[in-house]
């Protein structure tokens, strides 16, 4: 008797075990039916999120493409304006060198000039002392 009563115990757990399985079936089959159009739905929506992501993708690509132009635009400007802020440099200096030069032209006339005045100043002195002379006699 003690033999049947584990077999009892064992089939009334069959029992159980088998109705906890039909009851999970069940459940399973609902879950089935409910997520089968969810996935489709979520398939659906992957999808388009992957054709949204490939046309943003697509997008900033493009974008990029148009930016690194005019990066490239904006780096052969910067060398062009380098270049041509070099020349300009070059040009100022010669300028100023060339500046320096008149100025020192400049003070060399006008040194010559005050000069050619005294001496203009005493010519006519001496002109207007010797023509006081032979006018009116010593």
């Amino acid at each position: 008797m003690e033999q049947q009563k584990p077999k009892m115990i064992a089939y009334a757990k069959y029992e159980e075990v088998v109705a906890e399985r039909d009851e999970l079936k069940k459940q399973l089959e609902e879950l089935k039916a409910n997520i089968a159009p969810e996935d489709d739905n979520g398939i659906e929506w992957l999808k388009r999120e992957a054709i949204h992501a490939h046309k943003l993708l697509t997008e900033k690509e493009k974008e990029l493409e148009q930016l690194r132009e005019l990066f490239e635009t904006a780096m052969s400007d910067k060398e062009r304006l380098h270049k041509e802020n070099l020349l300009l440099e070059n040009q100022i200096q010669r300028l100023k060198e060339a500046n320096d030069e008149l100025t020192a032209k400049n003070e060399r006339y006008f040194a010559d000039l005050m000069r050619l005045e005294q001496e203009v100043k005493g010519l006519r002195l001496y002109a207007l002392q010797k023509l006081h002379i032979d006018v009116y006699g010593a």
